[in-house]
């Protein structure tokens, strides 16, 4: 049991270093995949990337209740370290978007404000392949064009 500490410090630095490489190649993808179509690539990559978060939320608890989370109510409930999976200040995400989980989906919605992808959705959706959880995010309302290649969007 002393080991666990250095355990969960490798893991979260693991997970970071891997949100940061997503980022960083999300970004990558923005600034030299065009310029017509660039503030919606922005915006959509910038909530993917916020979306990992929720993503760590969900496959945590998924991991310790071997069942998804039925709804955001779900994943503010404590884990065995008394702490909730999700926190209220991930689960509003930013002004530019809304966060529902429902059975593990993650939908974010765009606000009216935030041209050209307002009041389009982004939807995460977990697929279970020995007991680890792999997302999905080619579906919801956001066009391909505003998409990051690993999320349906077009290859450069």
């Amino acid at each position: 049991m002393a080991d666990q500490p250095g355990i969960k410090r490798k893991k979260v630095a693991i997970i970071v270093f891997v949100a940061v490489q997503l980022l960083v190649a999300g970004l990558l993808w923005v600034v030299f995949s065009g310029t017509g179509d660039r503030e919606g690539r922005i915006k959509v990559t910038l909530a993917v990337a916020n979306a990992g978060k929720i993503q760590d939320a969900v496959a945590s608890y998924y991991e310790e209740r071997n069942t998804l989370p039925a709804d955001n109510n779900a994943l503010r409930l404590q884990n065995k370290q008394a702490n909730p999976s999700l926190t209220v200040f991930e689960e509003q995400g930013t002004l530019s978007y809304t966060v529902n989980v429902a059975n593990g989906v993650i939908t974010l919605t765009f606000s009216e404000n935030q041209e050209p992808v307002s009041g389009k959705t982004l939807i995460f959706v977990p697929r279970i392949s020995s007991k680890k959880l792999d997302w999905s995010c080619d579906t919801g309302s956001v066009e391909a064009i505003y998409r990051s290649p690993q999320c349906g969007g077009p290859q450069t």
